[in-house]
């Protein structure tokens, strides 16, 4: 399935056509270390994750001999203004056709497993709220997808909204693992490899052929196609899962928490 191209993902294609036609052909490194950055900043524009700040466009457009401010106008036109991912209703597309949602979260609970009441301490925006609890009714259509979440523990003890709220929410994900398709692992405080965590992301898998991944970086989400970035983040996952509780063991530790919680 092809999502629809966003401002972020058009200006990234269009900067890596310039980088490409420089002669020789310039590197993401190069590019790099002409700006000063580091290359996986470079590979997050051109992923459509980021966009440079305004100093930085005026020297790519040095650097790179676009005509007119080529990548200064794109921005301008195409980005600037441009509503977060999730709630312009294209990463809901990819989710609600999914067959197989795979997410890591390591600040708060997935939004998919959220109460209303603790996605409105997040959220604080009715709009926002609304289009949560839409996505929520991917898991109870007549054919949902399998969820696997994979959850560090420090999430279980976030204070958000209050005992009230963290109750039932921990109740809340413990009456959901009880779903055939919702599969719940926690991630222990002291595992080894919590020094390997970059941020939260999903993946969306339909029929096990096609993957696209979604990054959060708590402002704007980024949709991920380019099949390096999602086999990157694929693994990442399955190394993770590997070091998570087993599902009873994972519902154990949510219920003994949410009895602190009082």
């Amino acid at each position: 399935m092809t999502a629809r191209m966003t401002g972020r993902a058009y200006f990234g294609r269009r900067l890596r056509k310039a980088r490409e036609r420089q002669s020789p052909k310039m590197s993401r490194r190069a590019l790099a270390e002409r700006l000063c950055i580091t290359d996986s900043a470079v590979a997050a524009w051109e992923c459509g994750r980021n966009v440079p700040d305004p100093g930085t466009l005026q020297q790519l457009d040095r650097i790179l001999g676009t005509k007119d401010d080529e990548l200064q106008d794109v921005v301008e036109c195409t980005v600037s203004g441009e509503k977060s991912q999730e709630y312009m209703g294209r990463w809901a597309h990819v989710e609600s056709n999914a067959t197989t949602l795979l997410w890591f979260e390591l600040r708060i609970m997935p939004g998919l497993l959220q109460i209303e009441e603790y996605s409105r301490v997040i959220l604080r925006d009715e709009a926002r709220i609304n289009a949560r609890i839409e996505r929520q009714k991917v898991l109870a259509k007549e054919d949902p997808p399998v969820l696997v979440a994979l959850i560090d523990e420090s999430v279980l003890y976030r204070n958000v909204g209050g005992p009230d709220v963290m109750r039932a929410q921990l109740q809340h994900i413990e009456e959901l693992a009880q779903h055939e398709n919702i599969i719940i692992h926690i991630i222990r405080f002291r595992s080894p490899i919590c020094a390997q965590y970059t941020g939260p992301f999903i993946l969306a898998s339909y029929n096990g052929q096609t993957e696209i991944g979604y990054m959060d970086d708590a402002i704007s989400g980024g949709v991920l196609e380019n099949a390096e970035e999602v086999a990157r983040l694929r693994r990442a996952f399955e190394i993770f899962r590997g070091y998570a509780l087993n599902e009873e063991e994972s519902i154990r530790l949510i219920r003994e928490v949410a009895e602190t919680w009082t």
